[in-house]
């Protein structure tokens, strides 16, 4: 359509001049008209991107800010708000995708390279050619749109009728009526202006439809009222007939005869073989995109067919060139600071990519691929065969999954799928790279086999090594309330600019721009984050609390935070109906572990500079490459010598962090407590250590392993002041370990765990056969399936640092005698001196369980 677009605008024949205050001037009186229905657009819009952009401008073509400060009467320094979306080289590292394509024929290759250009064309670059080359397709459904917006903010605020649409909207905006099967039985509120609020949306379109979606799960800023009427939409959706349905799935697989028998279209050869076995005439669901049919093959299988909505392609551009230029009317006669037009591309981006169903079914595949590791995940498997052709697609056919929905659950198994999912998207967050965007209660759901079903992947979003590593940090600085680092960290993903700047109006009244320091800026981060209820535990109230900020400071809107805040604050509003869980329930400590196993596993040059900074203490080398004689004599003679040792202190620290070292101190008080509640109940975080070790994610932790010497560090760890810290907590765990050894039938504590882990996996069992295929064969005995291509890599990189240890052990000569007699005699005798410490302890840990038990009254008998 940008093509299309570039061709249309040279050959109108309106004036450019004339085509553009006609289009301002219809947008500026459809704002003027239902400016609060704008307002609240506006605001869903910018919400979907988790906080406010003040003053932020888009990466292509950003207009130039005024900074002041310093002297008085001094020239405004121009500052370029667009150069601080770009991140450096040391912080950045494009995660690779692993997408697996299938052949395409030179018809389809050319399809899809047209497919992608159009993609990249769709910004606001080309916004002016786009609307110039129709003016009055777009005042049509700009008017169309204020005129409907109107009718829902009367009937909202009127709790009346819903008042009546222009008929026959020319751009195939929705259907009429809100009437359709729903993915479960869930009872929503029924009333009159929730009706007309939810039919409103759906004619006005699909682009608003994921609006009022992103708006359900925010009843902090809409009110739990509105939020519940619009959660309807994430279940329900104006359906179309399903006499066109059964026409494009005819058309795109192209089969002349039945669907199947008893379904027929209008124009089909009833005497030719039904395509199916077995298909329901009616929809089983309706979404936004389109509406869902469920059908037999005929060796037995059930699929499930996606068809999307018709006219949907042609009104996205209208709708994504309309909200552009009224958010850019209400910005302008509003004189607010924040930007919704930076918003709308990101979402009408998002819709765009959707609406290509051979992409949806490679980031399935792709998903996956990704997530094989973790044994409580799992999403169907795509049919190609039954899928329309690459790059034109309506039909997508997956298998169906056997599962139930949020609403059918009872309120344990809710939590559990909650906390399974909750879990799943903070590993893909940063872990993996590659997030679910649209996790609502319409996309999740309880597999028959126990597991956590993800569905629908045409929204998605691939997160940079750098975004993630600093993602990291940034959780590690909330729970520890380091608000200074926070600043840092959202100064280095580029949600601040460098400098800070907040905003403060002049004598006349107008905006200015003046730098702050970042102490000033955390000062008022930590404020408002206290201030706000949840700050310190809740994603979305975080995000409020930063769009509260942005009033007085600048904020700017990276392309990658709209998705992953819809992704989180989504999840979060899966908690609303459980209030005891949302009151326990802390984001941040459920992604702490993953946070810190992400900062040991770094991919940019940054991150390892930075882990090899804290965790070791490094000794300086000459340069080799034209350095003096000297210099190369000196690297040659520490050939064979560790260039590192371990900071002690610093590790110390880290192990309190991740929380291991909770069970030592809660010692004093019974080490089986620690059996009845398990830490890892799903598997997901053994599932990323074993990730950590066995693949590429490892690579910083084995350099640092190939330049220390290992028997020197042992010999460190047990003998060394630095590390009675470390070795202090090393002992308490295994008192721990001794004083439980006879718990159970002979087996200690942490076997205990392992045995309910395993009997948890076996209680899984093979994922259901409608899963797809690339998550592979499910084993208990394996249960963290990885890539063997990744396995035999990370082999070879662990031969290299065995084979760097022999070298330190056997080179010079002489170092392999002195070690066989006075070092190991050292290390002999500083383990048993730490065996009979642990076993004293564990003795004194078993007398006081003793005595606590029988100084405990005695419990009544039923």
């Amino acid at each position: 359509e940008a093509a299309e677009a570039a061709e249309a605008a040279e050959a109108a024949a309106l004036p450019r001049g004339c085509a553009v205050l006609v289009g301002a001037a219809a947008l500026a009186l459809s704002a003027v008209v239902v400016g609060p229905a704008v307002t609240f657009v506006g605001t869903a819009l910018f919400d979907f991107a988790g906080a406010s952009s003040s003053s932020a401008a888009a990466p292509s073509g950003a207009r130039p800010r005024r900074l002041r400060g310093g002297p008085r009467g001094a020239k405004p320094e121009t500052l370029d708000l667009s150069r601080q979306y770009e991140m450096d080289a040391d912080s950045k590292r494009s995660n690779p995708t692993l997408r697996r394509r299938t052949g395409r024929t030179e018809e389809e290759a050319e399809r899809g390279v047209l497919l992608e250009a159009d993609l990249i064309a769709f910004d606001q670059t080309r916004l002016n050619e786009y609307a110039l080359s129709r003016p009055f397709d777009l005042m049509r459904r700009a008017f169309y749109l204020a005129s409907v917006a109107a009718g829902l903010y009367k009937a909202w605020k009127g709790d009346g009728e819903p008042t009546e649409h222009l008929a026959g909207d020319p751009s195939g905006g929705g259907g009429r009526g809100y009437q359709a099967a729903s993915l479960s039985d869930a009872s929503r509120p029924n009333s009159k202006r929730g009706e007309a609020l939810r039919a409103g949306l759906a004619d006005m379109g699909v682009f608003f439809v994921k609006i009022g979606q992103t708006m359900a799960q925010r009843p902090d800023l809409v009110g739990d009222e509105l939020a519940e009427e619009l959660k309807g939409l994430q279940e329900k959706n104006a359906p179309f007939p399903d006499a066109i349905a059964h026409r494009i799935i005819a058309e795109d697989l192209k089969h002349a005869g039945s669907l199947a028998p008893g379904v027929l279209w209008d124009g089909c050869d009833p005497d030719a073989a039904p395509l199916f076995a077995e298909m329901g005439a009616a929809h089983v669901a309706s979404a936004s995109l389109g509406q869902v049919y469920r059908a037999r093959l005929h060796d037995g299988r059930w699929v499930a067919l996606k068809v999307q909505r018709p006219g949907v392609r042609e009104v996205i551009g209208l709708d994504w060139a309309s909200a552009v230029l009224a958010c850019k009317t209400y910005t302008t006669l509003s004189k607010v600071m924040n930007d919704y037009s930076l918003v709308v591309d990101t979402v009408a981006a998002g819709i765009r990519k959707e609406l290509d169903y051979h992409e949806e079914a490679a980031n399935l595949e792709e998903f996956a691929v990704r997530h094989a590791f973790l044994p409580f995940v799992s999403s169907p498997g795509w049919l190609p065969e039954y899928t329309g052709p690459q790059g034109s697609a309506r039909v997508l056919a997956m298998d169906w999954y056997p599962s139930r929905a949020p609403s059918e659950l009872n309120r344990e198994e809710r939590r559990k799928l909650v906390e399974m999912a909750v879990e799943a998207c903070v590993v893909q967050l940063l872990v993996t790279g590659f997030v679910h965007a649209d996790p609502h209660e319409g996309n999740l759901r309880l597999g028959d086999d126990g597991r956590v079903v993800f569905l629908d992947f045409g929204l998605m979003d691939r997160v940079d090594f750098g975004v993630m590593e600093c993602f990291a940090v940034g959780i590690r600085s909330v729970l520890s309330k380091d608000w200074l680092e926070l600043t840092r960290v959202m100064q280095e993903v580029r949600f601040c600019p460098t400098p800070l700047l907040k905003s403060v109006k002049d004598a006349n009244g107008n905006r200015e721009l003046l730098g702050c320091d970042r102490e000033e800026f955390a000062r008022e981060l930590a404020k408002q984050m206290n201030d706000e209820s949840g700050g310190v535990s809740r994603f979305g109230a975080m995000a409020t609390a930063l769009k509260k900020l942005s009033n007085r400071y600048v904020m700017l809107t990276p392309p990658y935070v709209a998705l992953l805040c819809r992704t989180f604050i989504t999840l979060e509003g899966l908690l609303g109906d459980d209030p005891d869980m949302a009151k326990e329930f802390n984001i941040y400590e459920v992604a702490l572990p993953f946070a810190v196993r992400r900062v040991l596993s770094p991919r940019t040059r940054r991150g390892q500079a930075q882990l090899r900074e804290g965790v070791l203490r490094e000794e300086p080398l000459g340069d080799g490459a034209g350095a003096s004689g000297e210099a190369r004599a000196r690297r040659q003679r520490q050939r064979w010598r560790a260039v590192a040792t371990p900071k002690w202190e610093a590790l110390a620290a880290l192990l309190e962090e991740t929380g291991g070292d909770k069970a030592s101190s809660s010692t004093s008080s019974g080490a089986a407590a620690s059996t009845e509640k398990d830490q890892d109940p799903f598997g997901a975080t053994e599932g990323v250590q074993r990730r950590l070790l066995r693949t590429s994610e490892g690579a910083a932790i084995r350099r640092c392993l190939y330049d220390i010497d290992l028997f020197d560090t042992l010999q460190s760890f047990l003998v060394s002041a630095d590390s009675r810290p470390l070795r202090e907590r090393a002992i308490d765990r295994l008192a721990e370990y001794l004083s439980t050894w006879r718990l159970e039938a002979g087996l200690s504590a942490s076997e205990l765990r392992r045995r309910r882990k395993r009997e948890q996996l076996e209680e899984w069992g093979p994922r259901s056969t409608a899963a797809s295929a690339s998550w592979g064969q499910w084993s208990p005995d394996d249960p963290y399936r990885l890539p063997a291509a990744a396995l035999k890599s990370s082999k070879a990189a662990w031969k290299l640092v065995l084979r760097r240890q022999l070298q330190f052990a056997l080179f010079p000569p002489w170092r392999l005698p002195y070690r066989a007699t006075v070092g190991l005699t050292r290390v002999l005798l500083a383990s048993v001196s730490i065996g009979v410490r642990a076993l004293w302890r564990a003795f004194q840990l078993r007398r006081r369980r003793a005595d606590a038990k029988t100084a405990s009254p005695p419990r009544l008998k039923e």
